[in-house]
């Protein structure tokens, strides 16, 4: 399949570049013939001027690293200043900054934009390679080494796409037996994708869930309007200024109750809290924004960091809640509860809030409302900063109002915390499960390819 070694011997005349990587690259073995990408591809760098027809509205691709190629956008003539590329069906492109991370996509007939920026590298397949077969082994684990080694760049790591002609594939001769290969992964990745549906149906029924629960319904179908003339009562003022004022979300009324008195978060926990550390304590959690997953709400990575380095961040105490304010951090879902922190402390982002529940309430209990996708929506109206650099400022979340229920109770139809927390995390449990299945699917695909296309040799 793939080797290293640590000796290497290299013909003179076979050197390209100096660099270590490239003398101590990859090599890959298959029983198919193996040749340079380049054979079998076409670069395409012919650009249109969009602009000589202004009044035009242009239909504009994108790539994403986890859908591919999509219809991102229209936009009229006059107000793009580059010569885009033309992308016709069966044409593969990448970001050449990020291909790395599987930003790469096929351009199929199902969309229906056609141009694209000429910051992506554009290319058509000749007839003797699948478009879809080329994709799926760009996209494997195996060629994603490859990809890293023959990047160039201090800071920004690139892949030109005279470096990517230069990489060498494993391609059968037979666009039959590519065919076959193409759809064994395709029935394993319909299994994944299904799953993963399934989790992202599952997130966006918590709200509902948690609405129906606590009686919240006049949120549920909630559209933001603009109006001439608004109005809203002076307890319910969020600052000085009318365009703040006349925001359809008001932090107060997205989780208000019908059923229950409903009370500010300050109520239930400090904002953004003074935190000392025990004397004699040297070790304590590290977690940074990465640290966060936005797809599971919770810490994924717990480093260990020295208290004595901890100037500059962002403290926090064991059951805290860390609230990402920067977008799209924020948007994403970076929330989660500290738990099991070296030492019961720990610092992270300067870009997260802390919240500090007290006895009044249950970490999971506040948790549940700040991850909910209204709240997010809610927040990014109130963003404050440069574009890129907005952030959600602590008095948002001080205005925030949740509905005032026990935390437990002996009666087990009673609406508590306890009950509430109980049916959300049960939903988040299926959530793990579904990304988990997703995940080994995607996986079992990639080596199912690799299996088909490489020779492993045992390595």
């Amino acid at each position: 399949m793939v080797g290293n070694r640590l000796l290497k011997t290299v013909r003179f005349s076979e050197t390209e570049q100096w660099n270590v990587k490239y003398f101590f690259s990859t090599s890959i073995t298959s029983k198919y013939p193996i040749s340079n990408i380049g054979k079998h591809v076409i670069h395409i760098s012919k650009k249109t001027k969009l602009s000589e027809d202004p009044e035009k509205e242009w239909r504009i691709l994108g790539i994403s690293n986890e859908v591919g190629m999509f219809d991102a956008y229209t936009e009229w003539g006059r107000n793009i200043k580059q010569p885009y590329i033309y992308v016709e069906d069966g044409c593969l492109a990448y970001n050449p900054y990020r291909i790395n991370v599987g930003s790469i996509g096929l351009k199929t007939d199902k969309l229906l934009n056609e141009y694209i920026s000429p910051a992506y590298v554009v290319f058509k397949c000749r007839e003797t390679i699948l478009p879809e077969y080329l994709l799926i082994i760009l996209k494997s684990s195996i060629l994603n080494i490859l990809i890293r080694e023959n990047t160039t760049g201090s800071v920004r790591q690139t892949l030109s796409y005279e470096k990517l002609a230069k990489i060498k594939i494993p391609v059968p001769s037979s666009l039959e037996e590519q065919r076959k290969i193409v759809n064994k992964y395709k029935e394993t990745m319909i299994r994944s994708q299904t799953a993963k549906k399934a989790a992202v149906d599952l997130e966006k029924s918590i709200d509902d869930c948690l609405f129906d629960l606590l009686g919240i319904h006049h949120m549920k179908n909630n559209k933001r309007q603009d109006t001439i003339l608004g109005k809203t009562t002076f307890k319910n003022l969020f600052g000085w200024g009318a365009q703040i004022n006349l925001n359809p979300f008001k932090p107060q009324e997205i989780f208000r109750s019908n059923q229950f008195s409903n009370l500010p978060l300050e109520h239930y926990c400090e904002i953004n809290p003074k935190t000392a550390y025990p004397l004699g304590i040297e070790q304590v959690s590290f977690v940074p924004m990465e640290s966060v997953s936005d797809v599971y709400g919770e810490i994924v990575k717990n480093r260990v960091g020295e208290t004595a380095n901890s100037k500059g961040f962002t403290r926090f105490m064991e059951k805290d809640i860390l609230w990402a304010k920067i977008t799209p951090c924020m948007q994403n879902g970076k929330c989660a509860i500290a738990n099991h922190l070296k030492n019961g402390c720990g610092y992270g982002s300067t870009e997260f809030h802390i919240l500090r529940p007290n006895e009044k309430a249950l970490p999971e209990y506040i948790y549940c409302f700040l991850r909910t996708r209204i709240l997010r929506k809610a927040a990014t109206t109130y963003f404050t900063g440069s574009a890129g650099q907005q952030r959600v400022g602590a008095d948002f979340l001080e205005a925030v109002t949740i509905p005032d229920i026990p935390l437990r109770s002996k009666n087990k139809s009673a609406i508590t915390q306890e009950k509430i927390v109980s049916e959300i995390f049960a939903i988040k449990d299926r959530i793990k499960a579904a990304y988990a299945q997703s995940e080994a699917l995607r996986k079992k695909a990639d080596d199912d390819f690799t299996a088909a296309v490489f020779v492993t040799n045992g390595i």
